[in-house]
C-alpha cells in the first residue's frame, strides 16, 4: 500500500494552521464520541510531534513505504507521515503542473473515490500551498476510508500526512485519526489547537480592506491617481493593520496614515485605533 519512490528529507516547519483547518471529521457522517484514552507523543524526523493512543505501534521500518507509521495494533487503522522533494516547486512556471499532478493522482487512480477535496489557496499561484482529500480507498479486497493533507513548500519540500481506517471501523477510528491530525505541533514551537490563531494575517487584511470606510478611501486615492497601502503586523493576540498612502514630494518620501486597526486573532473582531 502507498508504495512510491521518495526522497527522505527533514521539513522544519509544518503548516500548522492548515492541519487545523483540515482536521474536521470526514470519515463518517455520523461518528461516535471519542473516549478519553492514554496517549503518547511521537517526535517525527520531519520537525513536528503528534499525539496518539499509547497502544498504537510506531513503525519506521520503511517496509510498506518510505514513511513513518503509527498503526492501530489490529491493523484496522493507521496514520502516516512521508516527505518528498519536487524540484518543480521552485519554478513558478511549473506550479500549475505540480498541482495538476496532485489532483490527477487521486482522479486517475481507480483505487480512490474522493468525496471531499480542496486547496488552501484556490488560485494556486503560490508554491506554499496545501491540498486536502478524503474519501474511499480500495486495495487487495479491503475498503478503507482515508484523509490526506499534502503540504507544499517553495523550497521544493512536500510533506504528506495521511490517516486511514478500514471502512467497517471508520466510526470507531475516524475520530481518533482526526485527533491525531489536530495534535500536530512544530517541535521547536508547540502551539496548541486552542491558542493557534483562527484568523490569519491574510484574513485580517481582507477584513480591513472590506470595511466601507477603507473601500471609500481606496476609491478616492484611485480617483486621484494614487494608491493605498495596507499592511499587517503581528501584535501578539491581534493583527495590527495599517492603512496609509506613500507620499513623495521631490526627494522627500513619507507616509500619510488613514487609520490603524486591530483584528483579534481568535474572534476576528475589528477595532479602529486611529
Amino acid at each position: 500500500m502507498m508504495k512510491s519512490k521518495t526522497i527522505s528529507i527533514a521539513i522544519a516547519v509544518v503548516a500548522l494552521a492548515v492541519i487545523i483547518f483540515f482536521s474536521n471529521g470526514v470519515f463518517e457522517k455520523e461518528t461516535v464520541p471519542v473516549a478519553n484514552y492514554p496517549t503518547k507523543e511521537f517526535r517525527s524526523k520531519y520537525g513536528f510531534t503528534v499525539t496518539y493512543p499509547e497502544n498504537w505501534i510506531i513503525d519506521d521500518s520503511q517496509e510498506d513505504a518510505p514513511a513513518e507509521f503509527i498503526r492501530e495494533p489490529n491493523g484496522r487503522a493507521f496514520y502516516s507521515m512521508q516527505a518528498q522533494i519536487d524540484p518543480r516547486l521552485v519554478n513558478s512556471d511549473e506550479l500549475e503542473n505540480v498541482y495538476q499532478d496532485t489532483e490527477n493522482s487521486f482522479r486517475n487512480d481507480e483505487k480512490y473515490l474522493v468525496e471531499e477535496s480542496g486547496w488552501e489557496h484556490e488560485d494556486k499561484t503560490t508554491a506554499d500551498n496545501s491540498y486536502f482529500a478524503a474519501g474511499l480507498y480500495a486495495e487487495s479486497g479491503q475498503n478503507w476510508r482515508f484523509k490526506e493533507v499534502t503540504i507544499f513548500s517553495k523550497s521544493g519540500n512536500v510533506l504528506v500526512l495521511r490517516g486511514m481506517s478500514l471502512k467497517e471501523y471508520a466510526r470507531e477510528y475516524g475520530p481518533i485519526i482526526d485527533k491525531i491530525f489536530s495534535s500536530v505541533m512544530q517541535t521547536d514551537e508547540k502551539i496548541s489547537r486552542e491558542t493557534a490563531p483562527k484568523v490569519t494575517q491574510e484574513d485580517a487584511l481582507a477584513k480591513v480592506k472590506s470595511l466601507p470606510e477603507v473601500m471609500e478611501y481606496e476609491k478616492m486615492l484611485v480617483g486621484a491617481g494614487k494608491q493605498a497601502t495596507i499592511e499587517a503586523e503581528d501584535q501578539d493576540d491581534a493583527w495590527g493593520v495599517h492603512v496609509f498612502e506613500v507620499v513623495t514630494n521631490d526627494a522627500d518620501t513619507h507616509t500619510a496614515t488613514f487609520g490603524w486597526y486591530q483584528v483579534n486573532k481568535q474572534t476576528g473582531v475589528v477595532e479602529k485605533e486611529i
